[in-house]
Formats: structure tokens, sequence, C-alpha cells
């Protein structure tokens, strides 16, 4: 299972060095890099998810389970100087910045198209990692890019760029995915990594204090920023896939073009114990 370390994957980053996987058979590995072949699986944003099952024809993923159930906020940033001062300023056919072709940044500026019914598509352009989204509003290069709340807070704090407005979805924010081939052959030992990661996630948020010292002392981020998050985090339960919540992402996705229309069983694998 891999997973990047950011503030939503903590309490995974925590366990692992507490050495709480050792008993599961499914590996679990922080990365910054993509997985994209062999025997993929991860935890992803969830619309980025959809839109990769459904937009990568070499590798077939499906989405099995569910890590963090509240939305996932998407903030606007743009120059600090520019003109605009409303989430509609941008329905002329804005420029926005984005990591990667089919990202989350990327889907998410079509789902806000499509939801404030703006007049015209927005255009996009591939600059890379956060630091390079912030330069590139800052230089005119774009007019704006979407990314997780919490973590541009720090940019905000320090003026580098303009926070604009708020694009929050009706869905979970973060999903397990993997091949298809890897659920149907290890279906109980996901469904045993799934039911201990809700566990380490559960008693990270118990932890209060300790678990956002942890955030704050590994990933850089201020005690009032790690607040905010803890504000509107939650993580799943039980791990399950609510289907009526997928439907509401494949049905976004498909009204703003992202992906086309499809059911949820062309999304959905779950897990045979």
């Amino acid at each position: 299972m891999h997973v990047v370390p950011e503030h939503f994957s903590a309490p995974l980053l925590q366990a692992v060095e507490r050495g709480e996987f050792g008993d599961n058979q499914v590996e679990v590995v922080i990365c910054k890099r993509k997985m994209v072949s062999g025997d993929w699986r991860s935890i992803c944003v969830t619309e980025g998810l959809v839109s990769g099952i459904r937009n990568n024809k070499d590798v077939d993923i499906k989405l099995f389970a569910t890590y963090v159930d509240s939305p996932l906020p998407w903030a606007i940033s743009v120059a600090t100087d520019a003109k605009y001062s409303s989430v509609d300023d941008l329905a002329f056919g804005a420029t926005f910045g984005i990591s990667r072709n089919g990202s989350g940044s990327e889907v998410m500026a079509r789902y806000a198209a499509s939801h404030y019914e703006w007049t015209k598509q927005p255009k996009f352009k591939v600059l890379g990692d956060i630091n390079n989204l912030v330069q590139g509003v800052q230089h005119n290069l774009v007019d704006a890019f979407l990314w997780e709340r919490t973590t541009m807070q720090r940019h905000y704090s320090a003026n580098q760029v303009r926070y604009l407005g708020t694009v929050r979805p009706p869905w979970p924010a973060f999903s397990f995915g993997a091949t298809e081939q890897f659920i149907r052959s290890n279906g109980q030992q996901l469904v045993q990594l799934v039911d201990q990661i809700t566990q380490i996630a559960k008693a990270f948020v118990e932890s209060n204090s300790k678990g956002l010292e942890f955030v704050c002392s590994r990933l850089g981020y201020t005690m009032d920023d790690a607040r905010m998050w803890k504000d509107y985090v939650q993580f799943s339960n039980d791990g399950g896939v609510d289907e009526g919540r997928v439907k509401k992402v494949v049905g976004a996705l498909a009204r703003a073009g992202a992906i086309e229309s499809c059911d949820v069983n062309d999304v959905v694998l779950r897990p045979s114990p």
C-alpha cells in the first residue's frame, strides 16, 4: 500500500515509524512517486482515483474502500495583486495551473466550472508541484490553481498568493485503490489492512495534541494549521464504500467532461474476506 507523506497520511506515517504494520502481509510504503503499473495499490484523492479508473486503460484499477470520509476542501489561489475578488470572476475561461494531466488539480477545476455554471470552460497549463504552481500565478503564467486548503495556509501566511475561495465536493476525500487482480487475489489481507488502518486513524484522532504534534514535527505545519485541518477531517469509521456518494463523483466528473459516464460497478470492487 503506497501513501504520500502528508498530513492526511500522518496516522499511517506514525504507525510505520512504530512498526505497527509488521503483522500484516500487505506492506505499507511511504512514497512520493506516482504508481502506474504492476500490483498497484494506494490511497488516493477520490476524484483523482475515479478519473484514473475511467481514463487509464492500461491498468484495471478499482476503488475498494474509504480512508477519509469528510470532503476535501480545495482552495482556489490567485496572485496577491490579481483583479479577481470571487470564484465566479474566473468564469471567463481562466487558465488554471495543474500538477499533471488528469490530476486532482485539473479534475476539480473542471468540477468547479460545471458546479458554478461558468460560461466558458477553463484552460490548463501543467506546472508541476505546489512551488511551481505558486510561482505560476506570481509570474502570470496562469490565472489560478487549486490545492488542498491546509497545505496552502503557509503560502497565504507568507503572502505568496491570495486565497479566493474553496471548492468542497460532496464525496469522501480519500479512497483506497488497487488493481482488480490484486483485490481479487488478496481480499482477506485487504479487509484486514483497511480495518487496521481504520483503528490506527481512530487512535490518532483520539490522541488529540500528540497527533497534532506529530503533524507539526514530521510534516512542518504550525499548530494553528494542524488544528484547522483536524477541525474538518473525519476518517472513515469502517472503510466502507457508500455507492451513493460514488455516484455523485461519477456524475459530477461526467458532467464536467473529466470522464465518460459509467456505472458504479465499473469503479468499485469490494474485497472478499
